[in-house]
């Protein structure tokens, strides 16, 4: 017995009553799965209890078509009770009739008379998890067949021949890492476990640790490099549950599972627990936007906020950093409205440091900030600009009187201990419980206060992930991501529709809808790599830690988020030529990739003492560019270094062409423009908008000499019109979008 589905785009088949299911493309160049397992796993009375996809006697509706904010969908639903647990599961399955989406979910119902503490409902599994031994794989070398260790595997096909595949990686929160890897990379992680690990990965990712393993979260994209094609598999949100994947890489049997962490929330009798939908969408890798009826569909179920116009302004904090005063706010801000006709900046930032303590918002700090907050906003307001401050609402350091007075709010483990935040602020702070209700009170008290009374219609919330990390909360019936996301909605309720809302350090799922802007990145930093007071090892490589590597590496990883589920924040831009270990080519790098993402542009240098030439660099970078540049090699390379995007205007149509030298050595690069996107019907004009200077191409064939070490080439390429033409300029960094 079976049950199909069909649509223009895929066939789902569903095999009765084992309850495996294939899902196949109409395009057969595209992957297919088979035999893919779902399971559901709880506790009663500290017992493990598991559901492994079983469909005996289970009720099937019939298949309907119905409109939804994703279109007409197919749908099925099929119900299974659990007799011996008085457990009713219920699945739903639908294809998109008009997107290329294919969406499920889970959800359970406790009909028994004692609460059930919900560990995991895996959403898809296919594939051996263990990779076959060399000899069992010489002696069965049966591209992609089922799995030798276990018949019942099922089986991930991304091309019938064995292939070269990668895994693309979103990671958990702005900070955590993004990139594809391929067969012999491992998993980028922190070698500080329980300093960082609580700040970087979700509690129920796995960190993998051998070669071609990796995690996830929300989604991610396994592919082929050969044959350009490959799968998503993730969530459209993260309102009930964090998403995880793990992916083993196998050019015969590759493995890929996806799941929704109950983290033991508390399911009372006769409540209903439903995942997020899940998802699938076959992906042609070299597309404009590969993944992009994805994308779309999660901007529509979260109601995403991406239409405010891009933030410009100026942060205290990487010059200033927590040594910030009052005064130097007052000279940063002088200097922005005497050189607002050449430099528009609109908010200014203030960052950490005002404050009395990380935790206690409402008093300033006296010594440095003496006239209050709600003074210096009026300051900033009465100028011209939009005031703008920080705020880390879910941590408190140690010591502040908020821990003092409401001991109750502090996020504790099993034992009674504060739960592990990680190493912050200098210390290991606390986390607060977002489940608690007096605390919630509080939070919308303090963001009215901040906003109706202080005057400041820009926030920046950092440091969000504290809101969700396990612990013995004060309600044990909501998991991590419900918890987080329902704080975080007390934030916009109290903000209201029009303040901009940055989202910092936050799990990305659970900001879309939320933040009308997100950060997107490691912090930024006035050095290359990581290092911490002055120590380069052992932190050089750390994933996380503020650098420009790391800053720039995942504002190229995750570009294509720009204005899709909100305003993309790249981190600051850092000019200054005094004061710094980055060098000029350093500087230009990060200067022309914040610019390419067409994300915020918000500079933070001392502004007065910033060179003229660094001013005129900052000139040429406003206007923010209208879109976002794509990674041509996103998944080529665990460092994309190939950007291009397509721009038009009153100067005619061109491409911006950028090349990054990820090298610690000068580099000589060959660049095929039509691999690029660049179709010439003959010759090419090409200008170098930092070199400024010009070349004529009469083939695709481009050859850049002398990159300097982590520098970058920007170039705009023309087609060669016989009529006169505008060539490229240094007024913008568009080269011809100041045309008028």
């Amino acid at each position: 017995m079976s049950l199909t589905l069909t649509s223009n785009y895929m066939t789902f088949y569903l095999r009765l009553p084992e309850g495996r299911w294939d899902l196949s493309s109409s395009d057969t160049s595209y992957p297919q799965l088979e035999s893919v397992a779902m399971s559901v796993a709880w506790r009663v009375d500290g017992t493990r209890r598991r559901w492994d996809g079983d469909l005996h006697g289970a009720s099937i509706s019939e298949s309907r078509v119905e409109d939804s904010i994703h279109g007409s969908m197919k749908w099925v639903t099929i119900e299974q009770l659990l007799p011996s647990d008085q457990l009713l599961i219920c699945l739903q399955f639908s294809l998109g009739l008009e997107t290329p989406l294919f969406l499920w979910r889970i959800q359970i119902k406790n009909q028994s008379k004692q609460p059930i503490f919900i560990d995991q409902l895996e959403m898809l599994c296919v594939g051996p998890p263990h990779p076959l031994r060399r000899g069992q794989r010489a002696r069965f070398n049966q591209p992609l067949s089922r799995s030798i260790e276990d018949p019942n595997a099922g089986t991930l096909r991304v091309q019938p021949t064995p292939s070269e595949l990668a895994f693309y990686c979103t990671g958990w929160q702005s900070w955590t890492y993004a990139g594809t890897l391929g067969l012999g990379d491992r998993f980028p992680r922190t070698r500080f476990g329980p300093i960082l690990n609580p700040v970087l990965v979700n509690r129920g990712t796995p960190v993998p640790r051998r070669r071609g393993s990796f995690a996830s979260d929300m989604f991610g994209v396994i592919g082929d490099r050969r044959s350009r094609v490959g799968v998503l598999m993730g969530f459209l949100s993260q309102r009930e549950a964090f998403g995880s994947l793990e992916a083993r890489l196998d050019a015969f049997d590759p493995h890929l599972r996806l799941w929704a962490n109950g983290d033991q929330a508390k399911l009372v009798p006769g409540e209903t627990f439903a995942t997020d939908w899940a998802c699938i969408q076959f992906v042609d890798l070299d597309a404009e936007i590969p993944f992009g009826a994805y994308l779309e569909a999660v901007a529509g179920e979260n109601n995403a906020r991406r239409a405010k116009p891009t933030p410009i302004g100026w942060c205290t904090w990487y010059h200033f950093f927590q040594s910030v005063t009052q005064d130097d706010v007052l000279a940063n801000l002088r200097w922005a409205k005497q050189n607002r006709d050449e430099i528009p900046l609109d908010i200014i930032q203030i960052d950490d440091g005002y404050q009395a303590g990380v935790g206690d918002w409402y008093e300033t700090n006296e010594t440095s900030f003496t006239d209050g907050m709600n003074q210096l906003s009026a300051e900033i307001r009465d100028a011209g600009f939009r005031p703008g401050l920080w705020l880390a609402p879910f941590v408190a350091k140690p010591g502040a009187r908020l821990l003092g007075e409401h001991p109750e709010w502090v996020l504790r483990d099993s034992f009674g201990r504060s739960a592990n935040a990680g190493f912050i602020f200098e210390s290991f702070s606390r986390a607060l419980d977002v489940t608690h209700p007096e605390y919630l009170a509080y939070l919308n008290h303090l963001i009215t206060t901040v906003i109706h009374d202080w005057g400041y219609d820009y926030l920046k919330l950092d440091f969000l992930y504290a809101g969700a990390l396990p612990g013995a909360h004060h309600d044990p019936t909501q998991t991590r991501a419900q918890a987080l996301y329902r704080a975080l909605k007390v934030i916009r309720e109290a903000a209201g529709e029009d303040v901009t809302l940055l989202g910092c350090g936050c799990p990305l799922g659970s900001g879309v809808g939320i933040f009308d802007c997100m950060r997107i990145g490691p912090d930024v930093a006035p050095r290359w790599r990581p290092s911490y007071r002055g120590i380069n090892f052992p932190f050089k490589n750390e994933p996380g830690m503020p650098a420009a590597r790391s800053a720039i590496h995942s504002i190229i990883s995750r570009g294509f988020m720009h204005r899709r589920w909100w305003i993309n924040d790249p981190d600051c831009l850092l000019l200054r030529d005094e004061n710094t270990d980055l060098t000029e080519a350093e500087v230009q790098s990060l200067a022309t990739v914040i610019s390419l993402s067409g994300g915020s542009l918000v500079v933070s240098d001392h502004m007065p003492a910033l060179s003229r030439e660094r001013v005129t660099w900052l000139a040429r970078l406003l206007p923010p560019l209208p879109s976002a540049a794509r990674a041509v090699d996103w998944f080529d390379a665990a460092y994309p270094s190939r950007l291009v995007l397509p721009l038009n205007g009153e100067a005619g149509a061109w491409y911006l062409i950028a090349l990054l030298n990820w090298s610690d050595l000068q580099a000589d690069v060959d660049l095929n423009l039509e691999e690029m996107g660049v179709q010439p019907a003959g010759a090419l004009h090409t200008v170098d908008f930092w070199r400024a200077s010009y070349r004529r191409l009469e083939d695709p064939l481009l050859h850049l000499s002398a990159i300097p070490a982590h520098g970058i080439r920007l170039l705009a390429v023309r087609p060669v019109m016989e009529a006169p033409q505008w060539l490229g300029d240094t007024l913008h960094i568009s080269q011809g979008l100041a045309v008028r």
